[in-house]
C-alpha cells in the first residue's frame, strides 16, 4: 500500500465515478451547452496536468494555459512553438447542429493539424488530455536536443 488514508481513496473513487458518470452523459449530448461543459472539464483537466508539470520541471519550463472564458477557445502552450488549442466546432449539417470539442496540436512551427481522429473523439477522457500535453512536452525536449546539436 502506498501509506495513503482509507477516507482519502474512498473518497478519489467516488469523486472519479461521479465524473465518469457526467462525462458520458456529456459525450453522448451535441449540443453547444453541454459540450461547453466538456471544454470547461478539458481545461480543469489541462489545468491541474499543467500544476503537476510544474511541479517536476519547477519554472525552468515555460508553460501556459488560456483563462477559460464560457466557451471560447484557449490554448495550452509549451516553450515557444509547441501549442495545443481546444475549441468547440459544429460538425452538423444545415439542418442540424452537432457541437464537438476538437483539440489542434501544434509541436513545432508548423499550421496546427488537427489532433488524431483518437485525441477527437466524442468522449473526452483526462488520459486523453494528458497525452497531449505529454506529446506537447516531448516535442519540447526535442527542441532542446536539436539546439544543443546545432
Amino acid at each position: 500500500m502506498d501509506g495513503t488514508p482509507f477516507e482519502v481513496r474512498v473518497r478519489s473513487l467516488r469523486e472519479g465515478w461521479v465524473e465518469r458518470r457526467e462525462s458520458n452523459f456529456l459525450s453522448r449530448s451535441h449540443d453547444f451547452d453541454s459540450q461547453g461543459r466538456v471544454l470547461a472539464n478539458i481545461h480543469r483537466w489541462a489545468s491541474e496536468c499543467i500544476e503537476d508539470v510544474r511541479h517536476v520541471y519547477g519554472e525552468a519550463l515555460p508553460i501556459s494555459i488560456d483563462p477559460l472564458d464560457d466557451a471560447a477557445p484557449f490554448s495550452i502552450t509549451v516553450g515557444v512553438v509547441q501549442r495545443a488549442a481546444f475549441e468547440l466546432v459544429d460538425r452538423g449539417g444545415a439542418e442540424r447542429s452537432s457541437w464537438q470539442v476538437v483539440a489542434r496540436v501544434a509541436t513545432g512551427g508548423g499550421d496546427a493539424g488537427e489532433a488524431p481522429e483518437e485525441r477527437r473523439v466524442r468522449h473526452w477522457r483526462r488520459s486523453q488530455v494528458e497525452e497531449i500535453l505529454l506529446s506537447l512536452l516531448s516535442a519540447y525536449e526535442r527542441s532542446l536536443s536539436r539546439e544543443v546539436s546545432a
